[in-house]
C-alpha cells in the first residue's frame, strides 16, 4: 500500500513547513486583522501545503488510484501558487489597484478552470494517459499532460511568477539595500520551483532522475525561504511601503520602528544617530533613545554623542528633535517612523540666546536700580540747592543739571520697556486693564511737570487688552513725546479711548506743530526724532515695538485744528 523513499523527505519538510506557516499567519491574523497581504500570504501557505502534501502522497503510495487521486487533487495547491504569488507581491508593495475584486478574479479563474479540466479531463486536455512504472525501486504514475497542462499551468504559472519576481525585484531597487536581504529571500521562494522545473525541461541533472520529480520538493526551499523572511525580516509586519514613505530621500534620520518598539529599519542618517544613542538596527527603539515616548508626536530635544554619554569627554555631541508618527496599515496600528533631525546649530543659537538675555537682565538691573538710585540722589541734592543759589549763572547751570537729570531717569525708563521687550515673549501676555494703566500714567505725567494741561476722557471703556507690564511705557512714551514737542506756552495733551468690539482704540492728542505726512511712518524707526526733539530718538520705537509685540498697531493723524493725534489700537483679552 505505501512505499518507502528518503525523496519524500524534503516534499514531507515542505507541507510541514508550510501548514506551519500558515496557522501562524491565521494566528497572526487573529491578532493583529486582516490585511491583503496577511490574506495573500496565508492562501500561499494553503496553496504550497496542499501541493507538497499530495505531492508525497502521490509518491509514497502504491495504490494507482489513490495516485491519481493525489495527482488530480496537488492541483489544487500547484495550479493557483502563481496567481497567489503575484497577488502577495502586489499587495506587500502597496499596488492596491491591481488587487480589486475584479482583477483577483480575472488571475485565480485560469487555474479554476485548469483544476476542473484536471478532473473533468474533456477530450484529454489536461491529461492525455496514466501509467505505472516501476524504476529506481519505487511504483510511479506517469501522467502524459495534455495540451491545457502546457497552457494554463505551465506557461501561466511562469508568467505570474516571473511577474511577481520582476515586481520584488523593482522594489528591491528602488529602496536600496536594506531591502535586498528580504528581497533575495522572496525571490528565492518564489523562484525556487522554476528554477527546477526549467532544470528538469533542460536535463540538468539530477533534476533527470526518471523515478523523482523534484518541483514539489522544490517548495521545502520556497517555504524555508518564507519562514526566513517571516521571523528574521518581520514579513507580516512593516510591508515596504512603510520604508519607502519614511527613508526614500530623507534628509532627516528616519526610523520605522514595528508594533514591539523594535527598530527594524533606518536610513543612513538615522543608523548614525541611533547609534550615537547606543542603539543598532534590530535593538529595542528604548536602547538609543529611552527618554523619548514613542506614543508622543513630540519631544524635547535630546542629546547623543559622546563616549561618556554626556559629552564630558569633549567629543562630537548632536542634539536631535525628535518627531513619532504612528504607522498604519488599512486601520491596523503597525508601528511608528521616527524622524531625527539635526538641530545642534539651533541649539548652541538658543544657548547664545539664552547667555544674552542673561546679560540683558543683568543690564537691565543695573540701569532699573543701580543708574536710577543714583540719579535719584543727584536730583534730591539738585532740588535742594535750588533755594540755596542765588547767583544768575549757578541757577542756570543748576537747572541744566535738574533738566538732564530728570532725562536721564526717563531715558532709564524707555530703557527698561527696551529690554523687557527683548525679554519677553508673547506668551507672558495676559490681561490688563486699560482704564488703570491710562489713569496711572496720566497722573504720573501731571505730578512730573505742573505746566502742562492733561486731560483723560471721562468715558474710558472699563476693557482687559492683551499686554503685559510695559503697556504703562507706550503711553507714558507718548505723553512725554506731545509734551516735549509742544510748542504752546502751556503744552495740552487729551487722552480717549474707543471701543471696537474686538479691540480698543486709545487716542492720545497733542497741540504741538504736527508731523508731516511724509515722516509719520519713519518717526516709528530705531533712532528717529521728532521735530526738534531733544532726545534719543528711541521712545517712539520702543512704542511701536510694543505695541507691534501686543498684536496692535500704532500710526499718527493730524490733529483739529493743530497738532497729532497717536492712535494705538490694542487687542482685548479674550476674556473680553
Amino acid at each position: 500500500m505505501w512505499q518507502q523513499t528518503p525523496y519524500a523527505y524534503p516534499t514531507l519538510l515542505a507541507a510541514l513547513l508550510s501548514v506551519f506557516l500558515g496557522v501562524y499567519a491565521l494566528s497572526y491574523r487573529s491578532r493583529n486583522g486582516r490585511t491583503p497581504v496577511l490574506t495573500a500570504f496565508i492562501c500561499a501557505a494553503a496553496a504550497l501545503s496542499l501541493w507538497s502534501g499530495f505531492s508525497a502522497v502521490k509518491l509514497l503510495s502504491t495504490d494507482p488510484a489513490v495516485k491519481l487521486l493525489a495527482y488530480r487533487l496537488l492541483y489544487v495547491g500547484a495550479a493557483p501558487i502563481g496567481a497567489f504569488s503575484l497577488l502577495f507581491a502586489l499587495s506587500y508593495t502597496d499596488r492596491d489597484e491591481w488587487l480589486r475584486p475584479p482583477a483577483v478574479a480575472a488571475m485565480l479563474s485560469v487555474p479554476a478552470l485548469y483544476v476542473g479540466l484536471v478532473f473533468a479531463n474533456p477530450a484529454g486536455l489536461a491529461i492525455e494517459g496514466t501509467r505505472l512504472v516501476e524504476t529506481g525501486g519505487l511504483l510511479v504514475l506517469r501522467v502524459d499532460v495534455g495540451p491545457a497542462h502546457v497552457l494554463l499551468q505551465l506557461l501561466y504559472n511562469a508568467a505570474l511568477s516571473l511577474v511577481a519576481l520582476a515586481i520584488v525585484g523593482v522594489e528591491a531597487f528602488r529602496l536600496g539595500r536594506e531591502y535586498v536581504p528580504q528581497a533575495s529571500l522572496l525571490g528565492l521562494g518564489i523562484g525556487a520551483p522554476l528554477l527546477v522545473v526549467g532544470a528538469t525541461y533542460a536535463g540538468i541533472p539530477p533534476f533527470t532522475a526518471d523515478h523523482v520529480n523534484f518541483v514539489p520538493a522544490s517548495t521545502a526551499v520556497t517555504a524555508a525561504a518564507l519562514g526566513v523572511a517571516l521571523f528574521r525580516y518581520r514579513l507580516l509586519d512593516l510591508p515596504p511601503i512603510a520604508y519607502t514613505t519614511a527613508l526614500e530621500a530623507s534628509p532627516d534620520g528616519v526610523l520605522v520602528v514595528d508594533g514591539t518598539g523594535r527598530v527594524v529599519h533606518a536610513n543612513d542618517p538615522g543608523e548614525r544617530f541611533f547609534a550615537a544613542g547606543g542603539g543598532a538596527v534590530g535593538d529595542a527603539f528604548e536602547a538609543g533613545f529611552p527618554e523619548v515616548d514613542l506614543e508622543k508626536p513630540e519631544t524635547d530635544t535630546v542629546r547623543v554623542g559622546g563616549e561618556s554619554g554626556d559629552g564630558s569627554d569633549g567629543s562630537d555631541v548632536r542634539f536631535l528633535s525628535v518627531r513619532t508618527q504612528t504607522l498604519d496599515r488599512r486601520g491596523q496600528h503597525v508601528g511608528w517612523v521616527v524622524v531625527l533631525r539635526d538641530v545642534t546649530a539651533l541649539q548652541e543659537r538658543k544657548h547664545a540666546i539664552e547667555e544674552q538675555n542673561e546679560r540683558l537682565r543683568l543690564l537691565n538691573q543695573i540701569v532699573r536700580h543701580d543708574i536710577r538710585n543714583d540719579m535719584s540722589v543727584v536730583l534730591g541734592n539738585a532740588h535742594l540747592l535750588e533755594s540755596l543759589v542765588d547767583g544768575e549763572e549757578a541757577r542756570t547751570r543748576l537747572e541744566t543739571i535738574v533738566r538732564n537729570g530728570e532725562h536721564a531717569v526717563e531715558l532709564t525708563e524707555t530703557m527698561r520697556g527696551l529690554m523687557q521687550t527683548m525679554l519677553d515673549d508673547a506668551s507672558d501676555l495676559e490681561a490688563v486693564s486699560l482704564r488703570e494703566v491710562l489713569r496711572r500714567e496720566v497722573d504720573s505725567a501731571r505730578a512730573g511737570d505742573d505746566d502742562c494741561a492733561l486731560r483723560v476722557s471721562e468715558d474710558l471703556p472699563d476693557v482687559q487688552v492683551l499686554a503685559d507690564e510695559a503697556l504703562g511705557t507706550v503711553f507714558r512714551n507718548l505723553l512725554t513725546n506731545g509734551i516735549r514737542h509742544s510748542d504752546a506756552e502751556r503744552p495740552s495733551v487729551t487722552v480717549s479711548a474707543s471701543d471696537e468690539g474686538d479691540a480698543v482704540v486709545v487716542a492720545v492728542a497733542d497741540d504741538g506743530p504736527g508731523i508731516p505726512p511724509e515722516r509719520r511712518e519713519e518717526i516709528f524707526g530705531r533712532g528717529s526724532k521728532g521735530l526738534e526733539s531733544p532726545g534719543t530718538g528711541i521712545g517712539l520705537y520702543l512704542v511701536e515695538t510694543l505695541v507691534s509685540g501686543y498684536g496692535g498697531e500704532v500710526w499718527v493723524e493730524d490733529n483739529d485744528p493743530r497738532g497729532s493725534v497717536f492712535l494705538v489700537r490694542l487687542p482685548k483679552a479674550p476674556s473680553e
